[in-house]
């Protein structure tokens, strides 16, 4: 008898236990984050963060699946995949939502950012909240946490130190209306193209130049193939935590408090080691004989951004954004 009530206490316990170990399971919620890169992408190192700083941040309730390498579908899909609940966070610029809204052609806008402290000054100030702000009520998209992406330099076949030298020059471009516009008001030849083609497409003289952030220009070895490199910083980039608003909307405060805590703690640290990846490949391109790096003066570059402020005139709803952020000093 004794044995007997011995293992129903037992019993007992172990579904006590297993009832505890299910509720905790069903409280926990599980996160699918999708990004772009590869498990070498500083955005995996980002997601990595944002996965640990989460969990710690809502005592272990937050638990965040990561998707590297477009395994959850390409930017658009998972994009996509923020509205229909399939996927639940998104590495991406503010630019890639453009289909939503033309406001969002600002990740993509020329000489916006004086440099690296401007863009920081921005964004640490009450206007960086008030674009987020903006994009939400537009899109429908709530964005946490910036990540400095570095400025597009521009890359070429041929010296480019003055707006001259661009006439004609065909330069590869993503597909997108502003970049299309900017490229064209310099007198160049946009050409609209998978990032994957540009190598062979400079190597085989199909297109003259590219332009990207320095990392992607270093790791892909597009200075082989394009040795001139113009620090232009024309556009520089942040790429954001996305959500889908109302999804966020639901979750309690404390669990939003993490998540956006996590985004802050992912974001700065991609905002360092972007800075010090820029100086270590600038050091080598320094250093290689191969390589002819070209500092805009600082006249010439008000005359590239003078030749683009007609790209401006199509984004009117962005206009009281751009004059904000001008007249941070």
């Amino acid at each position: 008898m004794m044995k007997r009530s011995g293992l129903c206490f037992f019993l007992g316990v172990m579904l006590i236990f297993a009832m505890t170990t299910t509720v905790i399971a069903a409280d926990q919620i599980v996160l699918k984050l999708g990004h772009g890169g590869a498990v070498t992408d500083p955005r995996q190192t980002a997601a990595e963060t944002f996965a640990k700083v989460a969990a710690e941040k809502s005592g272990g309730k937050i638990k965040v699946e990561i998707y590297p390498a477009s395994a959850l579908g390409t930017w658009r899909e998972m994009q996509e995949g923020l509205e229909l609940g399939s996927t639940d966070i998104v590495i991406e610029d503010i630019g890639t939502l453009q289909r939503y809204s033309a406001f969002c052609a600002l990740g993509f806008m020329p000489f916006v950012y004086r440099d690296k402290a401007h863009f920081e000054q921005v964004w640490l100030s009450p206007i960086g909240a008030e674009i987020l702000s903006a994009v939400r009520k537009k899109t429908g998209f709530q964005l946490l946490g910036v990540m400095y992406r570095g400025g597009r330099n521009l890359t070429a076949v041929r010296p480019c130190s003055k707006l001259a030298d661009l006439k004609g020059l065909k330069i590869r471009v993503p597909n997108a209306e502003v970049s299309i516009n900017t490229w064209k008001s310099l007198g160049a030849s946009p050409t609209p193209m998978a990032f994957t083609e540009v190598f062979g497409a400079l190597q085989q003289k199909v297109i003259d130049a590219q332009e990207n952030p320095l990392d992607v220009i270093f790791n892909d070895s597009i200075h082989e193939v394009a040795p001139n490199i113009t620090l232009s910083s024309h556009v520089i980039g942040a790429f954001n935590f996305q959500f889908w608003g109302e999804k966020f909307d639901g979750f309690p405060k404390e669990i939003q408090d993490a998540l956006q805590a996590a985004a802050d703690a992912a974001g700065k640290e991609y905002t360092d080691n972007t800075t010090r990846r820029e100086e270590e490949i600038l050091a080598k391109y320094k250093a290689n004989p191969k390589v002819k790096l070209i500092t805009l003066d600082p006249a010439e570059y008000e005359v590239w951004k003078a030749q683009v402020a007609g790209v401006y005139d199509n984004y009117p709803e962005l206009k009281p954004y751009l004059d904000k952020i001008s007249n941070i000093k």
